[in-house]
């Protein structure tokens, strides 16, 4: 009898510390973490990389020299200013050859039917003499005729007025003495000292038929502001400076979410800087798997004209509302919604309409205004129910609560 009453006890004792046990769990396990539901915006984006293409011409140097420069980097220019001068200590051949260039632009213009100024006579006959040493005889036609038509130099130099040219050829000429050779500005626009010797490859009046194949990041060598150059090397560029185009190369499904002649808002990253700006899309050139979107810009320049690529964000589209973690996101009773921990520590459940979604965050509809101090309202299927709102405790371990409990 003993031994029984004994067993009895301790099947009691037992019992009485699950109970306990249980409610020590209940009510002493680490609360449940939340945040604050606050407003925010959320995009939908497409990051690419981007091809600057700018209207631009590369200058090289005609000779070997130490170059002295007049303008800064970036600096906007007018047609017809000093760019630059060579000093050099060569002998003056090149410097004879654009001064004959030159008078032939000059004769030209004045009288197209003028006889050949000695200069130029000289000028035809050294090039002939060459063409006809080296056996070049399709090249030696061709100054002959050119000579006939007194236009051999006349095309580089259209750009420029009389008094422009009479003035460089006056410059020249005095080069011959003091070793120093000019560069004029041809047009209007940025000067930069920045080439990357993929200038011939992204050519501006080339943009529209731009394919994938076409696109395909090239490696190339970045150069600066020198103090010295070589013969033939190119050493400043002037962009005119009113529009460009960024090309960016995109899948096919992709592609499909754009279309030609609409406007797109576009986050160019550049030097830790980020800028939005608004892109036309000009043309969308398919391909069999990608597609190359044109994009034309005419603000924001002065960030890219000396980049080449460039990494951007295409936003195709933007919510706004309040802002939540998707880990507070559950369903309850086929709605999908969050646990609210309120003024009197109730937790609560609330229903909400999702707008969009990232990896992280969810941006749902604060819903429609009914009056003060009320819950705004969404409407799911044909029911109406009161949503959250901005500053509400929104439970981010859904899976540790429940309706109706006392939080701590």
């Amino acid at each position: 009898m003993a031994r029984k009453n004994f067993g009895l006890k301790n099947f009691f004792l037992s019992f009485a510390l699950v109970i306990i046990a249980i409610y020590v769990f209940q009510n002493f396990k680490s609360p449940a973490d939340f945040m604050v539901a606050e407003n925010g915006i959320l995009e939908d984006v497409i990051k690419a990389e981007g091809i600057v293409v700018k209207d631009e011409n590369v200058y090289s140097a005609t000779l070997d020299g130490s170059v002295l420069y007049y303008f800064e980097e970036g600096t906007k220019i007018k047609e017809g200013q000093l760019i630059a001068d060579i000093n050099t200590d060569v002998d003056s051949v090149e410097v004879n050859k654009q001064i004959a260039e030159i008078q032939s632009a000059i004769d030209n213009r004045e009288n197209s039917e003028q006889v050949l100024s000695q200069e130029n006579f000289t000028a035809y006959q050294n090039e002939l003499q060459i063409s006809i040493l080296n056996n070049e005889l399709q090249n030696m036609y061709s100054i002959v005729e050119q000579m006939t038509n007194n236009d051999f130099y006349s095309g580089k130099y259209d750009e420029y007025s009389i008094s422009q040219l009479n003035e460089m050829k006056n410059n020249l000429s005095n080069s011959v003495s003091t070793h120093k050779v000019p560069y004029y500005s041809d047009r209007a626009g940025i000067i930069t000292y920045k080439t990357d010797g993929l200038e011939d490859d992204y050519k501006f009046e080339n943009v529209m038929d731009m394919t994938p194949s076409s696109t395909v990041r090239r490696e190339y060598s970045f150069k600066d502001k020198r103090e010295t150059v070589q013969k033939d090397e190119s050493f400043y560029k002037i962009i005119r400076n009113f529009e460009y185009y960024i090309i960016v190369t995109v899948n096919n499904e992709k592609a499909r979410l754009f279309e030609e002649n609409k406007y797109i808002k576009v986050r160019i990253l550049s030097d830790g800087e980020q800028h939005i700006v608004w892109g036309f899309i000009k043309k969308i050139n398919y391909g069999s798997e990608e597609s190359v979107l044109v994009l034309y810009f005419d603000d924001y320049f002065y960030k890219v004209y000396d980049k080449r690529y460039v990494n951007i964000e295409l936003i195709t589209a933007a919510y706004e509302g309040l802002k939540i973690k998707n880990e507070a996101l559950i369903e309850l009773n086929g709605m999908k919604g969050v646990y609210v921990k309120d003024a009197s520590n109730i937790i609560k459940f609330f229903p909400v309409e999702i707008q969009g979604s990232n990896e992280e965050y969810s941006i749902v509809f604060p819903g429609d205004y009914i009056g003060i101090n009320e819950r705004n309202i969404i409407t799911i299927g044909e029911k109406r129910y009161p949503t959250i709102k901005i500053f509400d405790k929104v439970i981010l371990e859904p899976d540790k609560v429940y309706e109706g409990q006392i939080a701590d």
